[in-house]
């Protein structure tokens, strides 16, 4: 390097250190005030309230998984709903109750929790009732947070694929679901993932006569949606009594599901009822039951679904049964 080299690179160096501005690399100043120190740590503070929020979140889903884990509950904390029920056989519930009397419940029932510190039972009613005959005090159960729009709709459709759950059990669910949402068999049929003919078919229930219906609520297994389809044709060509006459058939198990539909398809059959044998009736409130009562020779049997609906009833029926007694001994007078 020669000298001119020298001192041209010296003299740029001494340039530097007079003018500091002119330096490649701006020097770094500390502010001194409070605005500039605290604009200066802004960055780092956004960023370490980000990371709060973000551990505040997990904190929050986790805690939220925790409560959906199962836990163990007394029983006298759940709170049954008839309607979620599936309805089982004799025989079915004293299968179930014997297989959890040896062996441990693998599948917790469903509840919801109320504002009043108990819990609705959403689905597992039937292991529910088991653990109660087997004199159990606590069950394990999952607590849902789920809505009360679709807390049935849940249960219903939770149950709806269940080999064992009556086709006529079936039907009911979609009526509560078309009554609560206004939906078409159509749309109904989409949201349960089913083919469209099977809830067609499955509305067949609702063309039978009433009295049938009273009469499958008895026991919904012996029926099928084939069946009552069928049924409900025979009924509208007029043979709504032979109907009735084959469903109490098949109910009590003189006729299985297709002689049925050939005794409802026969013409002028003379129905001769045993004096024994009698058709409960249903008293209803909408879809709800009240009451039912079955009359045979001088008896009439009245059961309530309730023990207050009994009551309430109880002392109307006695100033009816008064007023029928009294008018009774004003007739006779009459009469002699």
């Amino acid at each position: 390097m020669s000298l001119k080299d020298l001192k041209s690179k010296s003299d740029a160096a001494l340039a530097h250190i007079v003018d500091p501005s002119k330096s490649a690399e701006p020097r770094f100043t500390r502010p001194t005030t409070a605005p500039g120190a605290t604009a200066l740590m802004q960055p780092t503070i956004d960023a370490l309230n980000d990371r709060a929020k973000s551990a505040e979140a997990k904190v929050a889903e986790y805690e939220q998984k925790l409560t959906h884990l199962p836990t163990d509950l007394p029983l006298e904390m759940l709170i049954e709903v008839e309607s979620r029920k599936r309805k089982l056989t004799p025989e079915q519930f004293e299968e179930l109750k014997s297989n959890l009397s040896t062996n441990p419940l693998i599948h917790p029932i469903a509840v919801k929790r109320l504002a009043s510190g108990l819990f609705e039972i959403i689905s597992g009613h039937n292991r529910f009732a088991a653990f109660r005959a087997l004199g159990r005090s606590t069950i394990p159960v999952v607590v849902l947070d789920i809505e009360d729009t679709i807390v049935d709709r849940s249960a219903f459709y939770a149950n709806l694929l269940q080999p064992s759950l009556p086709d006529y059990e079936k039907f009911l669910g979609f009526c509560r679901e078309r009554d609560r949402t206004g939906q078409t068999q159509k749309q109904m049929a989409k949201d349960a993932g089913v083919p469209e003919s099977m809830v067609s078919m499955l509305f067949s229930f609702d063309q039978l006569p009433v009295k049938a219906l009273d009469l499958i609520e008895e026991r919904p297994e012996v029926i099928g949606m084939s069946c009552a389809s069928e049924l409900a044709k025979l009924s509208r060509d007029g043979k709504s009594d032979q109907v009735v006459e084959a469903v109490l058939l098949l109910v009590e198990g003189k006729l299985t599901q297709k002689e049925a539909v050939r005794f409802a398809a026969k013409n002028n059959i003379v129905i001769q009822r045993n004096s024994e044998t009698s058709i409960p009736v249903k008293i209803r409130v909408g879809r709800l039951e009240f009451c039912q009562y079955v009359a045979r020779g001088k008896t009439l049997r009245i059961d309530f679904k309730n023990e207050e609906h009994r009551l309430e009833a109880e002392e109307a029926l006695g100033k009816l049964l008064q007023d029928l007694a009294n008018q009774s001994r004003v007739d006779s007078k009459f009469e002699s």
